[in-house]
């Protein structure tokens, strides 16, 4: 398989490096605006052949020209509301497979309606395959197989802040160690885009809308992680769920990280939430043995509510992010999705969802296969994807 990155940014880099840990990858051509950037990370890389080129996004014919070249291009040029769409339609006229890290609403919106383009040049395109949106999508979609009927799918993130004392820098060895310290300007575009005025959501069969990062709730996590509070937020897993999943009242997206006050205060002109969440109560929901000496420090959900045998229920599929983790939790998404796209047989042609068009079984094989590989360790499925569940009535 050959592989074009198109943008050697963290999540490309990351990306990539975790296509270390697949089969059949003969090449891969980094692309981008700064050579010199581009060099640097190909020379880090030990794929069969490495090469890097220089590439302004803007000049579609170049694009296409490097796409014609390749099995399957990896788009990680943020932001996406205004790099995805002349990206993908530039990879669509090379007729070549296609993925990226999509997580802006609106732009999800946006490449999905290039579908019927994708469909008839014959190729695929799977958009929003990372972290969240992607493995997040994949949980909902493997939880939601457990139900006779779906209520609500939310999808849930929390990020913290590293327990450096736990770790060392070197230890991350996917990307640079600054890079889990600042985020990057394409980075805060999208937090700032996806907390600012309304967003859309699922409700009661229809898409609809509720203003972002004012209202939320409350998800568990290991200790010392803990309670957080997650607030509704632009993301693109409630522009895709519904359109692969039959979800009859509810589908959102919530988030939260350490920078809850700045962001509100640059999103929204306030910095205390309007409507903030309500600690239950309850008592915090407790990992598997395996985790509790992981130092979790961010996480992620898809809460699903619906009914199995007559009863209501509620899953919760959590998926934990350790400070001993190199990597595999933030780039295993992107791995797996190039993988998969470049040796599906009989694939559809069309812009996809990653619950759309990759299976459960395939994607989670791959996800613990690597997460072990690369680390260390030996979780199983319902070890590393740990699923509670609640009887509501």
């Amino acid at each position: 398989m050959k592989v074009l990155l198109i943008g050697a940014g963290t999540m490309g880099r990351g990306g990539i490096q975790a296509l270390r840990n697949f089969p059949g990858i003969e090449s891969v051509t980094v692309a981008d605006l700064n050579k010199e950037a581009a060099d640097k990370f190909a020379a880090t890389l030990n794929f069969p052949e490495v090469k890097t080129v220089q590439l302004d996004v803007t000049d579609s014919e170049s694009v296409t020209a490097l796409a014609r070249e390749v099995d399957v291009v990896f788009n990680a040029v943020g932001p996406f509301v205004k790099f995805g769409v002349p990206i993908l339609k530039a990879v669509i006229e090379a007729g070549t497979d296609y993925v990226d890290v999509c997580d802006d609403g609106d732009a999800t919106d946006d490449l999905l309606e290039l579908h019927e383009k994708a469909e008839a040049a014959g190729v695929t395109a799977l958009i929003g395959c990372g972290q969240t949106p992607g493995i997040s999508n994949m949980q909902a979609k493997y939880v939601a197989g457990m139900m006779d009927d779906i209520d609500s799918i939310k999808i849930a993130w929390h990020v913290g802040s590293p327990q450096s004392d736990l770790v060392a820098e070197e230890s991350y060895d996917f990307v640079d160690a600054q890079d889990f310290k600042e985020s990057s300007p394409a980075g805060w575009n999208h937090l700032v885009h996806s907390m600012t005025g309304d967003i859309v959501v699922w409700k009661d069969g229809k898409f609809d809308k509720m203003p972002a990062w004012d209202s939320g709730e409350y998800i568990d996590f290991p200790e010392p992680y803990g309670r957080v509070p997650v607030f509704y937020v632009g993301h693109s897993e409630p522009h895709t769920l519904p359109r692969y999943i039959k979800i009859n009242e509810f589908c959102a997206c919530l988030g939260g990280n350490r920078f809850h006050k700045e962001l509100r205060e640059e999103a929204r002109g306030y910095q205390e939430p309007k409507h903030p969440p309500v600690d239950p109560g309850t008592p915090i929901w407790e990992a598997p043995e395996k985790w509790k000496d992981k130092g979790v420090w961010q996480g992620q959900a898809a809460i699903v509510e619906g009914t199995v045998d007559g009863k209501k229920v509620r899953y919760t599929n959590r998926y934990m992010c350790s400070v001993y983790d190199k990597g595999i939790y933030t780039f295993a998404g992107q791995a797996i999705g190039i993988y998969l796209i470049g040796t599906m047989k009989n694939k559809k042609s069309g812009v996809f969802g990653p619950e759309g068009i990759l299976e459960t079984e395939d994607f989670f094989k791959e996800l613990v296969r690597i997460t072990n590989e690369s680390n260390g360790w030996d979780f199983t499925l319902e070890e590393l994807l740990p699923i509670e569940k609640e009887i509501l009535g």
